[in-house]
């Protein structure tokens, strides 16, 4: 044991004396007014309709009880008539077929449930389910190939997930629940669900971790990065998790006490290349924001290349970062073009018929146009190696010799 101990020693100190690239960026513009209350400022982008302009999209501050809109584009506060007045959190999609119509998913955890809602010219339309949904926050949505959507909740523990299977191709709509995941050995505090690549994403509210599961959970939780052995990637809490795609581009934009951290899930090891982005302006700078959301598409002249919204606990509100403000040194793709919300379905102009009144009704047998990924597949088996997130056998040494350096610190 003392040898195990002293390699696990000389480890931590290596890696502990590397830390991550850090980019100073400017904060392009704070959302207004200043959220009332104390405590994090969690974030969550709902996208406006295929077709119509992206700059009006919203932004969901959520301060644990009430949720606060914001327009992407100018960063001023919006109504949305009827939006539940107590809101834990909030997750949303695109790409979803609501009766036949491509739509942005909305749920909504509040008092131990989830609700599930559209949208539409400014007012909020809750849909029913054939069955309750119990748990969250956290909360994550992705839409499927058969234009349905899949939703994850924690329990009230916030140790364990469930999956339910969303079809919302009728009047009502239909939950399947799948599996439940193996539980974690922290409490989480973010989630985020890369349909692209079929895995989940969780933040660590203690430790700080981050860990990887298949989207059918039926694989995982495996570590994919260890705060303790992070080089300063990390530090605890794991307050929020985004990802961010494009045709070549794929981003796991983390936020926690150690700022806003950037792994390229491309890479077959993420760990080495990620790096740390610290926002800034002259309220100061943004060292450990508290929620994260991220946009490849332009949002108005003030943001032409993508938006990073990032919560800001102290200054009560949230601030927007430029994509093409940090730096080419960090390497990061631009792709402005690739639209996460597909083609529209209404068959209307190319305002989309949906932007500025209420979608007309869908056609008895309405002609949608192909869309592709990125999608969650169908839940299948799978082996544990597909929740390996392409790490080495390092980082699954350092996660090793990390939590017999955590039970030895408890003797």
């Amino acid at each position: 044991m003392p040898r195990l101990v002293l390699a696990a020693a000389v480890l931590f100190g290596s890696v502990a004396a590397a830390q991550p690239v850090t980019y100073f960026v400017p904060i392009a513009s704070r959302t207004t007014p200043a959220l009332p209350g104390t405590g994090a400022v969690d974030v969550a982008l709902w996208y406006s309709d295929p077709g119509t302009d992206v700059g009006g999209s919203l932004l969901f501050a959520t301060t644990g009880t009430a949720p606060f809109p914001f327009t992407l584009s100018t960063a001023n506060a919006a109504a949305v008539v009827n939006f539940p007045a107590s809101t834990a959190g909030v997750a949303s999609t695109p790409r979803v077929l609501v009766q036949g119509i491509r739509r942005s998913l909305v749920a909504v955890a509040a008092s131990g449930s989830v609700v599930l809602g559209i949208i539409d010219n400014g007012q909020w339309t809750p849909l029913s389910t054939t069955q309750a949904i119990n748990g969250g926050p956290p909360l994550a949505l992705a839409a499927v190939p058969d234009g349905g959507a899949v939703l994850l909740v924690s329990d009230a523990t916030a140790t364990q997930l469930t999956r339910f299977d969303l079809g919302l191709s009728g009047a009502q709509v239909q939950v399947l629940q799948g599996l439940t995941a193996a539980p974690l050995t922290e409490p989480m505090r973010a989630l985020a669900l890369d349909g692209a690549r079929d895995q989940v994403l969780v933040g660590g509210n203690t430790l700080g971790n981050l860990y990887i599961l298949n989207a059918g959970l039926d694989a995982g939780p495996a570590a994919f990065d260890i705060a303790q052995v992070s080089q300063g990637r990390l530090s605890p809490p794991v307050t929020g998790l985004a990802v961010y795609q494009g045709i070549n581009a794929a981003y796991l934009l983390v936020t926690s006490s150690a700022g806003l951290t950037i792994y390229d899930l491309l890479q077959l090891d993420p760990l080495p290349g990620a790096f740390r982005v610290i926002a800034q302006d002259v309220l100061g700078p943004l060292t450990g924001p508290t929620g994260v959301a991220v946009t490849n598409l332009g949002a108005g002249s003030a943001f032409p290349a993508g938006v990073i919204a990032l919560g800001d606990a102290t200054n009560r509100g949230l601030a927007l970062v430029r994509w093409d403000d940090i730096p080419p040194d960090a390497g990061l793709v631009i792709d402005p073009a690739t639209d996460p919300r597909g083609p529209p379905t209404d068959g209307g102009p190319s305002d989309g018929g949906c932007d500025g009144g209420s979608c007309p009704p869908p056609p008895s047998n309405p002609t949608i146009p192909p869309d592709t990924g990125p999608f969650v597949p169908a839940p299948e088996s799978s082996s544990c190696s597909s929740a390996s997130g392409g790490m080495g056998g390092l980082a699954g040494l350092v996660g090793l010799l990390a939590v017999l350096g955590l039970r030895r610190q408890r003797r």
